[in-house]
């Protein structure tokens, strides 16, 4: 585990969350905006996997999976909440 200390990989691990994130933060989500994001990061993992080996690439992909899905389910939640909001004071 010798990769936590290499900066290299958590530059590569923060351009990939900043790609997972991003469409969490658009109004209409968009398939366009979703495959150059999943294209970017998954870029941003293989660079991992030859830079840094197999388990730093895996790691780097769980934890961008693990931070896009949940900011997406934020995002969803909170608009959710924003709606009812708007609904319940019309």
């Amino acid at each position: 585990m010798e990769f936590f200390s290499d900066l290299t990989w958590w530059g590569l691990v923060s351009c990939a969350l900043i790609a997972a994130i991003i469409p969490a933060f658009f109004q209409k989500i968009r398939f366009s905006v979703l495959v150059v994001t999943a294209l970017f990061s998954l870029t941003m993992i293989v660079t991992m996997y030859f830079l840094t080996g197999m388990v730093a690439a895996i790691t780097g992909s769980v934890i961008t999976l693990f931070a896009g899905f949940a900011f997406l389910f934020l995002s969803l939640v909170y608009s959710g909440i924003g709606n009812m909001l708007k609904k319940r004071y019309r």
